[in-house]
């Protein structure tokens, strides 16, 4: 059986755990260093949508986990304009390029009481995270976003190989289709 396709248990409290990609960054800034970097105009635009996107869904978020780069900040500040509900924000050096496991561990360390939890980083970390996570190869372009559905009463307990369920992966280009 698929491990992200098991069924879990009706009475087991779930929690959500939404994954993204920072927006489209602008390459053209010499001089600039790579957390630096800042968004282009897609990314300026992508991320807003996305926003909109989540709390079409109903999937705004309570908390924000977001890595200190340039364009994970400015793609959570313009998603944060879109939401009707602020959510809290932790801003983390330690998602700057981080591995998936090391990710894993920022959530669990620092997910809180969260039953919404949006992580905001980078490739290839995310990539690898939602990959694993789901039990297949899944790209991350730039503002993608994959939610994933976990059985846990607190973040503490989230670990890569724990059963989850993958209930949307959206993309910009998708929205627009």
């Amino acid at each position: 059986m698929n491990r992200s396709q098991a069924d879990s248990s009706p009475d087991s409290p779930s929690k959500r755990l939404v994954l993204m990609r920072h927006a489209k960054s602008d390459w053209s800034s010499q001089g600039l260093s790579d957390h630096q970097r800042p968004l282009n105009r897609r990314g300026q635009r992508d991320a807003p949508d996305m926003a909109r996107w989540l709390c079409d869904v109903e999937l705004c978020p309570d908390h924000v986990l977001c890595s200190s780069a340039v364009r994970t900040r400015e793609t959570l500040d313009l998603m944060t304009s879109e939401l009707v509900n602020p959510p809290t924000i932790d801003f983390s050096d330690s998602l700057y390029c981080a591995p998936s496991e090391a990710i894993a561990e920022i959530i669990r360390d620092t997910g809180g009481e969260a039953n919404r939890l949006l992580v905001l980083a980078h490739n290839p970390g995310m990539s690898d995270l939602v990959s694993t996570l789901s039990g297949q190869f899944m790209g991350m372009p730039t503002a993608a976003i994959a939610v994933f559905e976990l059985q846990l009463e607190d973040w503490q307990q989230f670990h890569t190989s724990m059963i989850t369920t993958l209930i949307h992966f959206m993309r910009p280009k998708a929205l627009s289709l």
